[in-house]
């Protein structure tokens, strides 16, 4: 199969499987935000900040670096299993003994058998990491995507079926524990592994090189994420400390569409051609501009219709949220771009030349959004995060000129123009629809929905009849989706 025939069909199943999950994690948040107390949500989000520091070192190297290097046999993918399996129980075992001293330090004694349990979940990834990254080296990206969705499926409904008999808390980490462990057991059947009892330390040592890189990457980036959880949870109460973790996560719901369709395509065709820099860095401006001209018209419509979305996937409860949420949305366009730029640069193997430009980011975010956060509240904490993402950007812009040359217009300016001229389309439309309407200052869910459908329905005529609208990124990717073979 060509190149561009890869990128087809793993785009197509990974687009379905993101799809699909996307619709299912709405659907499963607003039933259990409704369902839950914003206590049981701040204490996940310190169980996920503290598990997480678990998360970088089972998902950050091993898998990845089975995509990543050019030739692996079967002794490479036995040592990245074999040192996942030994990193998840070490992990364990030291989790389920600092759980107490954890619950002590938080003031609150629940934690303690949250976090033994929670943490199970590490050597179930331990698992899954290594089966679906050889899946998807091989571009078996429709075993994953079936996999996932039925696995989530069954995960979610139990949850729900949970909270709605009084489990509180205990029915979000139920949930997680049986989605993982139907997705270890499907996927390690279905992955090309033929187990080995001999342990292969020089070949698990090969990987670990690139791995670690890998690992310090991840470090970074649990630092400017959960460990905003972690600094949040001394500063805020419970609640807001809960509202805080679920603006955050519907935040990243958007950007996590996008880059997990984009991403987790790109980085397997650009490690296939690491050593080809013309055809990498056309892959690359092309990924860049694609995923501007969506997320900047994505920015414009979340942002002006923020107290509708959290009306629909939060309820009537939560109009806290509502204002850091449209702050918070201005990162999606920097964030993507950064995600672009960490696969381009893992792909050429230069990881470490990464690591110094994500521990500056972390430090600004974490000083920034905690010193914002600590005089203004969750509002100051929310302006922190977009201003530390708009420095990250930048400085990934730098690095990006630094290794492949080229101009600052041509990794900064030129990939922006077209998303810049959807955005503004987008939002002279909302504007005038608003007005005529008079929903200016109102929520109302039910127009909401008419604008929605009667974009999508302009969008498609648009795309029938003059998809240049759309910018030359969009419009390619759309003739070359029409395309046979």
């Amino acid at each position: 199969m060509s190149l561009s025939g890869k990128i087809k069909h793993a785009g197509k199943w990974q687009s379905f499987s993101v799809l699909s999950l996307s619709v299912l994690q709405i659907l499963y948040f607003s039933i259990m935000t409704r369902l839950l107390f914003k206590e049981d949500y701040g204490l996940m989000a310190i169980i996920n900040a503290i598990i997480g520091i678990g998360n970088i070192f089972i998902l950050g190297g091993m898998g990845t670096a089975l995509i990543q290097r050019k030739e692996i046999n079967n002794r490479h993918v036995n040592g990245a299993l074999q040192t996942n399996l030994l990193i998840g129980v070490i992990l364990y075992a030291v989790f389920y003994t600092i759980a107490p001293f954890i619950a002590s330090a938080y003031n609150d004694l629940r934690l303690d058998n949250l976090i033994k349990v929670s943490s199970l979940n590490l050597i179930l990834l331990a698992v899954i990491n290594i089966s679906s990254n050889l899946l998807f080296k091989h571009y078996l990206f429709r075993n994953v995507a079936i996999v996932n969705i039925i696995s989530n499926l069954i995960g979610y409904g139990t949850g729900v079926y949970l909270a709605m008999s009084g489990y509180g808390v205990w029915s979000l980490v139920i949930a997680t524990l049986i989605a993982s462990l139907l997705t270890a057991i499907a996927l390690f059947y279905l992955a090309p592994i033929s187990v080995s009892l001999r342990v292969h330390y020089k070949e698990a040592r090969e990987l670990f090189g690139f791995g670690f890189g890998i690992i310090l990457l991840t470090f970074s980036s649990f630092l400017s994420r959960n460990g905003l959880n972690l600094i949040f949870g001394k500063i805020f109460a419970q609640d807001i400390l809960g509202v805080y973790e679920r603006t955050a996560r519907v935040k990243e719901i958007p950007s996590e569409f996008l880059s997990k369709i984009m991403n987790q395509v790109m980085f397997p065709v650009m490690s296939e051609i690491q050593d080809e820099n013309e055809r990498l860095i056309k892959i690359y401006k092309f990924g860049l501009g694609f995923s501007n001209s969506i997320m900047i018209p994505a920015t414009v419509f979340l942002v002006l219709f923020s107290a509708e979305i959290v009306q629909i996937l939060m309820g009537a409860n939560w109009p806290e949220a509502v204002l850091p949420l449209q702050i918070m949305f201005f990162i999606l366009t920097f964030s993507n771009a950064g995600k672009t730029t960490d696969e381009v640069i893992k792909a050429k193997g230069l990881v470490y030349k990464n690591v110094t430009r994500k521990y500056i980011f972390t430090v600004i975010i974490l000083v920034l959004s905690g010193v914002l956060g600590y005089l203004y509240g969750i509002n100051g904490a929310a302006v922190g995060i977009v201003i530390s993402h708009f420095i990250n950007y930048v400085m990934m812009i730098v690095l990006v000129k630094n290794v492949f040359r080229g101009s600052i217009g041509e990794y900064f300016y030129q990939p922006l123009v077209a998303g810049l001229k959807l955005g503004l389309y987008l939002g002279i439309l909302i504007f005038a629809y608003k007005y005529i309407f008079n929903l200016w200052g109102k929520t109302d869910v039910t127009m909401f929905f008419v604008f929605m459908v009667g974009v999508l329905i302009l969008c498609a005529v648009f795309l029938k009849f003059k998809p240049s609208v759309f910018g030359q990124y969009l419009e390619l990717a759309y003739s070359n989706a029409l395309k046979r073979g």
